[in-house]
């Protein structure tokens, strides 16, 4: 049986340890060799999450089975990008910033558990409308999202100069 629960210190370390192996993923697949790990990752971008959670609403989900953490989703509410104050009807919006299932725990429902969990809490506090950004080279997480029912409404593209 998996848990879903919210957030608390005891579990800090395992947070770190996943936003780790999600930046090894990404900088794995990334076919332009853009990202990459550094030493001071995990200390700092935990206290980058941790600050985003505080000031924007936001919460961490865990899965646990076994009393091991198996993944996480990170949400929050969203500020409109530049300029879309004047331009949207949609004045609150959540958004999942994280969503890491370990490698070997992939294909059990654990990140449909976690992305349901999220959606009910941004649900619960009003917003309308939930962004995600999937990196470019994730073709699994993007086909994981739109069998969710999220939908492509925007693409950002790069060039090397």
């Amino acid at each position: 049986m998996i848990d879903i629960v919210v957030y608390k210190d005891k579990y800090k370390e395992d947070v770190k340890d996943l936003l780790e192996e999600l930046q090894d993923y990404h900088a794995k697949i990334d076919e332009q060799n853009i990202m990459t790990s550094v030493s001071n990752y995990k200390e700092e971008y935990f206290n980058l999450i941790m600050n985003l959670v505080k000031e924007k609403e936001g919460k961490i989900f865990l899965a646990i089975k076994d009393s091991k953490v198996l993944g996480l989703t990170i949400c929050a509410v969203d500020d409109l990008p530049f300029g879309h104050k004047y331009v949207s009807r949609c004045p609150k919006r959540g958004r999942i910033l994280k969503l890491i299932i370990k490698e070997k725990e992939r294909g059990q429902s654990i990140g449909s558990y976690l992305l349901d969990q999220a959606e009910a809490y941004l649900k619960s506090i009003n917003c309308k409308y939930i962004d995600i950004d999937v990196f470019g080279t994730n073709k699994n997480g993007l086909e994981f999202y739109i069998k969710k029912g999220y939908y492509i409404r925007t693409y950002k593209i790069i060039k090397k100069i």
